[in-house]
């Protein structure tokens, strides 16, 4: 018998000995299943063992599975995500390993051949001789092409199996590639050295991580589709991530459209089966492109060539549950560890990536024009201090006016507010007090569309209360303040004959029928928060309105005014993508912010060098380190008495500054209260054995959960 170490997918700091007889042949990567306590675990062979140890306090391996084997690259990416992102092994393995169900084995495909011997000893029937007439000229067709060409039921397709006259034989679904497509569009020059530049690197096997930055329309897609193409070509695998599963279904058809086949695509709603099969065909290198979000990064790419990063900048790639991670910063990761072409994509870049990109790690690739006739939207500012308009209204005259002109052209306006439901606050017009979430420090927010009062921290709801609860005072509850179906509702009375949409993360299962309307001219007018800032061309939409251009600038965040720089100008980006001229028009009390003026005066590079100088200045990210420390507990004696404890392990050290404790800004959150550490470091420390040396043998309370944030993107 042989030892072997073996790393459990679940919440273990270490790899646990195992035996196995030696003619199992395992190796090392290898997945297999073992006895853990009282039940049977997954994990991978992380080597051999050869430590002594008494082979009878040992278990035995239970069982193996030899098609799936991590490479070598594949594990030390392993390591790197759990070493950076401060997670044991075990739940860093556990990404990669989700759900033992991906391990059974997988259906097999059929296609049918017809017997024309056992068919004569049957009673005919219509649908039996339609049946039998499709296979005229085919020697075999699956169940669908036999439904779809003869016209009949599954039933009769069942009977007609049972009773042999159809046969089964298996077959391996192959991958029909066309790379000679002609729906392939003419690149300009600055596309063409983008690409050039990209395919070399793909060509060489080598890792090299690139910025396509190019404004918005410029035909970034198009570029990274030809990367795509090389990598098909060399048939290796390429991987497209995306921050909202919305953006998928257009790129989906444009693939389907471009390459003559349908990409895999993962997300969280596919069905077991379907999972199983999609994951078991990336293993085995049978799927070529995979389309997703955060957690496809963890599929079990046997041989990956491309990872494109669209919208690199968005802050949805910073996974905030179980593991904390950077989508963007694991996707670089895991493309050097594969010797993978990284491509980033974005016309607001991350400071990170500019910054990184002046230290000479990445390079940039620009596009600085839109395609075709397409010029850049005018961008303007109204001034609301100059505004006449009623209580309870959000939408400016000169905005209407704006919108009006649009209509009056057969165009489209958007019309953008990032704030869902109807009203962020319900308050008493008597005693002033605002109705709050019980488990939470957070006001809840009115939803007219289901007419529920809604936590946004923790998702608790309550229909609508008239009555004050504080004062008694009947009637006396009032929404305040505007969310987007309040907007849509003002929209509707200024414009009652127009067509109007609402989209948001609220109806986004309807979000793929609203933006195809959209795009297709049959919306007049869209009302959206961030969810329609992202990617989206929309031949008609020549006028984009912003309602509080002003939200977000300034709550605490070191980067709030990024943020809100890439948003309004994303999704001021949406207008004039073709040959109309486009029109942006931010609603701001502020005009004079730094923020706005580089909107409004087409600075970016201004505006990106005056917070890198501001960020280097103060030592922040990228020019420092931060991490943070929550910890929660009903309890809050359990926490302040953990927390003391923390704060006199300190370890000491003149180029790292911790702060706090201190209650976090939202303090609870789901009944759990939050106290927070913000640790700031050097550029050149590691953070990562700073906190190790700091925490690593503090005992808490079993009640008292501590979460670590490396390079925090929420101080909240």
């Amino acid at each position: 018998m042989k030892k072997f170490s073996v790393l459990l997918a679940t919440n273990s700091v270490k790899a646990y000995k195992y035996l196995a007889p030696e003619d199992l042949n395992l190796k090392k990567g290898m997945i297999v299943k073992v006895p853990f306590r009282s039940r049977e675990l997954f994990g991978v062979v992380w080597d051999e063992s050869d430590e002594e140890l008494e082979e009878s306090k040992l278990k035995k391996i239970i069982e193996h599975y030899p098609q799936f084997i991590f490479s070598e690259r594949k594990i030390k990416f392993i390591k790197f995500l759990s070493n950076y992102n401060y997670s044991n092994l075990g739940r860093a393995l556990k990404l990669f390993i989700p759900q033992s169900y991906l391990l059974e084995k997988k259906k097999q495909n059929f296609k049918y051949e017809f017997n024309s011997k056992n068919y004569e000893k049957v009673k005919k029937t219509d649908s039996r001789n339609k049946t039998q007439e499709v296979f005229i000229g085919n020697k075999s067709l699956s169940k669908k092409e036999i439904v779809d060409q003869a016209g009949v039921s599954q039933s009769v397709i069942r009977d007609l199996i049972k009773k042999k006259c159809l046969v089964p034989i298996p077959f391996a679904q192959e991958l029909n590639i066309n790379l000679n497509n002609t729906s392939k569009v003419n690149l300009n020059n600055y596309q063409k050295k983008a690409k050039n530049k990209i395919i070399k690197s793909i060509k060489e096997n080598i890792y090299n991580c690139f910025l396509i930055d190019g404004v918005t329309g410029s035909g970034k897609t198009e570029v990274y589709f030809e990367a795509v193409e090389e990598s098909l070509r060399d048939g290796k695998q390429s991987l497209i991530l995306l921050p909202e599963i919305s953006l998928t279904t257009d790129l989906f058809k444009r693939i389907e459209k471009r390459f003559g086949f349908k990409p895999v695509m993962w997300h969280s709603n596919l069905s077991k089966g379907k999972r199983k099969e999609i994951w078991q065909d990336i293993f085995n290198g049978k799927s070529k492109l995979v389309i997703g979000a955060r957690s496809s990064l963890f599929l079990p790419f046997k041989n990956l060539g491309l990872i494109i990063v669209d919208e690199e900048h968005d802050i949805t790639y910073k996974q905030q549950e179980g593991i904390i991670y950077h989508a963007r910063d694991m996707a670089i990761s895991l493309g050097f560890q594969e010797m993978a072409t990284v491509v980033l994509v974005s016309a607001t870049p991350s400071l990170e990536t500019i910054y990184n990109i002046n230290e000479g790690k990445y390079s940039r690739l620009n596009l600085p024009k839109r395609v075709g006739k397409a010029k850049l939207p005018s961008i303007k500012f109204i001034d609301m201090r100059d505004e006449e308009y009623k209580s309870q209204e959000w939408i400016s005259e000169s905005l209407k006016l704006e919108i009006k002109k649009s209509l009056s052209n057969g165009e489209q306006a958007l019309i953008f507010l990032n704030r869902r439901g109807y009203a962020p606050l319900t308050l008493c017009k008597k005693c002033g007090s605002r109705i709050e979430c019980p488990k939470c420090d957070s006001y809840l927010v009115e939803h007219k569309y289901n007419y529920r009062l809604i936590c946004h921290q923790c998702g608790f709801s309550i229909k609508p209360i008239k009555d004050c609860k504080s004062c008694n005072s009947k009637n006396s509850l009032i929404a305040y303040g505007p969310g987007i179906e309040r907007v849509t509702e003002e929209i509707i009375s200024y414009f009652p004959d127009s067509r109007i949409e609402t989209l948001s993360s609220d109806n986004s299962l309807k979000s793929h029928q609203i933006l195809s309307d959209m795009k297709n001219g049959l919306v007049d007018i869209l009302v959206g928060t961030q969810i329609i800032s992202k990617g989206h061309h929309f031949p008609f939409l020549t006028c984009v309105g912003v309602i509080d251009a002003d939200l977000g600038m300034a709550n605490g965040d070191l980067r709030a005014a990024e943020r809100t720089y890439q948003l309004l100008h994303q999704v001021a980006g949406r207008a004039g993508r073709e040959d109309r001229k486009g029109r942006a028009f931010l609603q701001t009390y502020f005009p004079n912010h730094p923020v706005i003026q580089s909107l409004i005066k087409g600075a970016r590079d201004e505006f990106i060098d005056t917070e890198l100088s501001i960020r280097e200045k103060n030592k922040l990210p990228p020019y420092g380190k931060l991490a943070s420390i929550i910890i929660s507990d009903k309890d809050e004696a359990k926490i302040i008495s953990f927390c003391r404890a923390l704060k006199k392990n300190i370890p000491l050290s003149k180029d790292v500054v911790v702060l706090g404790p201190a209650p976090a800004s939202i303090t609870k959150v789901r009944g759990r209260l939050r106290y927070r550490f913000l640790i700031k470091a050097n550029k050149d420390i590691n953070i990562q054995k700073f906190l190790h040396l700091w925490v690593d043998n503090l005992k808490k309370p079993s009640s008292t959960r501590m979460s670590i944030d490396i390079d925090p993107y929420y101080f909240l």
